[in-house]
């Protein structure tokens, strides 16, 4: 079985504990990190070797930042789109391994957040991050690549996604709040239209039971039912549906001391399967 990770650490100096312990209770074989808020020369290399991965990171000081972790080396990286200014915000990592004799890519994603549908600037940057990702995608494809595409991505994309009840749902739309628009609903299903699968919603198509981000100021964790939402997606490409053999949660990883304010999504693989 082959596991993948996609976790918003939300600080990755401040995250030893739940690293290692995701390391022990879902032992990915794959783990996409966002938000690891640290620049490249002060990146906890040896924290991360010490659990047994081989660490690709690309981040900035305080803010952004993604990597990947892997238990196997991998045969291709990419930071960033290709083209991208050397100024621009920290938010892409690619990596493509090979497992079960198959070449599997990996594309690991800090989504803008976008903040609301009036925003001058970080509105329009998550449209344009949606369409770079697309566009990196169809070129993929077009090289017949297996993909996984994970990521803090942002969006809850059908009602079932949101747990923060009706009353707050429906004031975040009267103020243009971002995270289930309309538009941003278009960007993903404009993204999900190139033949990707949300691996949750394979296994608990109706599922209004998990979510995967809770803010920290209303504490909705600790509600119940909790109040959060599901914006945090791990998507494969068509021809690994059938190899896709569950997906998960983890809140006994969210409810730890000193949490990130994701919890850990993973998705298991039978790659065997063809």
């Amino acid at each position: 079985m082959t596991r993948f990770v996609s976790f918003n650490i939300n600080g990755i100096r401040a995250r030893q504990h739940q690293l290692e312990a995701v390391r022990e209770v879902i032992d990915p074989d794959v783990m996409g990190l966002q938000e690891t808020k640290v620049h490249d020369e002060q990146f906890p290399l040896e924290n991360i070797e010490s659990l047994g991965y081989h660490v690709e990171y690309f981040g900035q000081k305080a803010h952004y930042g993604v990597a990947l972790l892997s238990k196997v080396a991998p045969i291709f990286v990419q930071k960033g789109f290709p083209g991208e200014d050397v100024e621009a915000q920290k938010r892409f990592i690619h990596a493509r391994y090979e497992f079960e004799g198959r070449e599997i890519d990996v594309l690991n994603g800090y989504f803008p957040q976008g903040e609301s549908q009036d925003h001058p600037t970080k509105f329009p940057m998550k449209r344009a991050y949606y369409a770079d990702l697309m566009a990196y995608i169809d070129t993929l494809k077009a090289e017949g690549r297996s993909l996984i595409i994970m990521g803090d991505m942002n969006i809850a994309p059908e009602d079932t996604d949101i747990g923060i009840g009706d009353v707050n749902a429906k004031r975040w739309l009267k103020n243009r709040k971002t995270s289930f628009l309309p538009e941003e609903r278009e960007w993903y299903a404009a993204l999900m239209s190139r033949e990707l699968t949300d691996t949750y919603r394979l296994h608990y198509p109706e599922s209004t039971e998990l979510y995967s981000w809770f803010d920290y100021r209303s504490r909705g964790f600790n509600d119940e039912p909790k109040r959060g939402l599901r914006i945090d997606h791990i998507l494969c490409s068509s021809d690994l549906v059938e190899a896709c053999v569950d997906a998960g949660i983890s809140y006994e990883l969210r409810a730890m001391e000193k949490p990130s304010d994701h919890a850990p999504i993973w998705s298991a693989f039978d790659l065997k399967k063809r």
